[in-house]
């Protein structure tokens, strides 16, 4: 999935002006693209045209056309931003290149876990209405809410506990830990298969690159920097946002992570964990559902339905209750507040 290296800025500056958009038009445009990308993910220019038409009728806007928004992709894709633009047979080689179909795409979404992360968000947000609120041109990068702020100080605060680390794949194996008194935000080390994957990109594994893959080290830093929380957070919050995991698994994946530095959760800590993600992802403007909360989108979709609702736990959720993390009468009671049957 290669992407063209950004132009110079007196070729962007030549690129403006013989595009005939005009400076208010360009300024718009950038806030525009700025806003979808931090609130869909990804979007096409065609949604992008049928949202902006949307926006206008909420809010006094500059009069746009089509091609307007085309005109600009073309240029900013060679531009540094928050986001790329790709053509859509760069992203589907059996598709036909059409300006219309060309996607915006947040830069997390592609660089922060996988490539494929794209394709499991457009299989998961398709046919779902957008969510056009009326600030859309003020929003930009990482859109921060009182819930995530909560989540991640408490991740941040967690303190390693346990005075030996065992091997994840060989609980039989173990050595002292180095990390006991120590909260997760105080903690920089890789753990072993971090190591591991920054070891093979760096051309240090017997089997493996026989030199550096500079790009691929790059993306690794990219992913893996920072603390231990952070990290935790980072995975986190993009794996919600994709729906690159499920949430049952997710939090499971996470506390195995924990337990690599030494964190074993308390069944108190482990069901305020849960109590904290639970909240954070209700009250987020996830990317599987084009910017609306899952609240909002439930209300949404059941508003011309009346039959009854159901609902069936996964495999992850189930094992979260059978291991107390989550108290199956309180995801109960808040599943009957909104009106969901819950078998």
């Amino acid at each position: 999935m290669s992407y063209p290296k950004p132009l110079s800025q007196k070729t962007l500056d030549k690129m403006y002006k013989e595009s005939g958009l005009s400076k208010e038009k360009i300024e718009f445009l950038g806030k525009l693209f700025d806003g979808a990308a931090a609130l869909y993910g990804i979007i096409t220019l065609k949604d992008l045209w049928n949202v902006y038409k949307e926006y206008a009728e909420k809010v006094p806007a500059i009069r746009l056309h089509r091609k307007d928004i085309i005109a600009f992709s073309s240029i900013a894709r060679r531009e540094e931003h928050d986001y790329y633009i790709y053509e859509i047979d760069e992203l589907y080689k059996e598709e036909i290149r059409t300006p219309d179909e060309r996607f915006i795409i947040y830069r997390e979404v592609l660089d922060l876990i996988s490539k494929a992360v794209f394709y499991v968000l457009d299989e998961t947000a398709y046919n779902k209405p957008f969510y056009v609120p009326e600030n859309l041109l003020d929003l930009k990068g990482h859109l921060v809410t009182k819930e995530e702020e909560e989540l991640v100080r408490f991740i941040e605060e967690i303190q390693s506990n346990s005075p030996v680390l065992e091997k994840r794949w060989n609980k039989n194996i173990s050595k002292p830990s180095p990390y006991q008194g120590k909260k997760l935000k105080e903690i920089f080390d890789l753990s072993d298969s971090e190591q591991f994957e920054l070891d093979w990109v760096s051309g240090k594994c017997e089997g493996g690159p026989k030199k550096m893959q500079e790009k691929k080290v790059k993306e690794f830093w990219l992913r893996r920097g920072g603390a231990v929380s952070d990290r935790i957070f980072r995975f986190l919050r993009i794996s919600t946002f994709t729906g690159w995991i499920t949430p049952g698994d997710l939090v499971s994946h996470i506390t195995r992570t924990m337990e690599d530095y030494g964190v074993i959760l308390s069944l108190e800590d482990g069901k305020k964990f849960v109590s904290l993600f639970m909240e954070f992802n209700n009250k987020s403007h996830l990317y599987t559902n084009r910017g609306w909360t899952p609240a909002e989108l439930y209300k949404i979709q059941m508003k011309d339905y009346n039959g009854p609702i159901g609902l069936t736990f996964g495999p992850g959720i189930q094992n979260a209750i059978k291991e107390g993390k989550i108290s199956l009468d309180e995801l109960k009671a808040r599943m009957k507040e909104m009106g969901i049957k819950v078998d």
